[in-house]
């Protein structure tokens, strides 16, 4: 898509605005970034701190329970890669108590969304 095409021409950075990546090496303005379009319902960051709480990332204490809640949050926003972990989570009892329904169901809307 877009990225593939920005980098066949050579162009870095942000795909919107250009800009050089920068990098962020203190955990609370990183995750005050994320919070920050978490705030606004970017799927991608709802997403990304939910992975950030499930492994204890970021200065956060690992929480499963607060990263099921996001990526459920995520899901019902329409996030195609929340209901694809919600299925994993859920059929593979890892992190939680299997559920075989509640994961095929999270895998088939991610199904029917595109994702494969």
């Amino acid at each position: 898509g877009c990225l593939l095409a920005a980098r066949q021409r050579g162009l870095r950075g942000c795909p919107f605005c250009r800009a050089p990546p920068t990098r962020i090496d203190d955990h609370a303005s990183q995750l005050a970034m994320i919070q920050k379009r978490v705030d606004k319902g970017d799927t991608a960051a709802i997403n990304q701190l939910g992975g950030e709480y499930i492994h204890g990332r970021l200065g956060l204490s690992k929480n499963v329970t607060r990263a099921i809640e996001l990526w459920t949050d995520s899901a019902k926003l329409g996030s195609v890669e929340a209901h694809y972990v919600l299925g994993h989570i859920y059929c593979s009892g890892e992190l939680v108590e299997e559920d075989i329904s509640r994961g095929v169901q999270h895998w088939q809307k991610a199904a029917m969304k595109g994702h494969a």
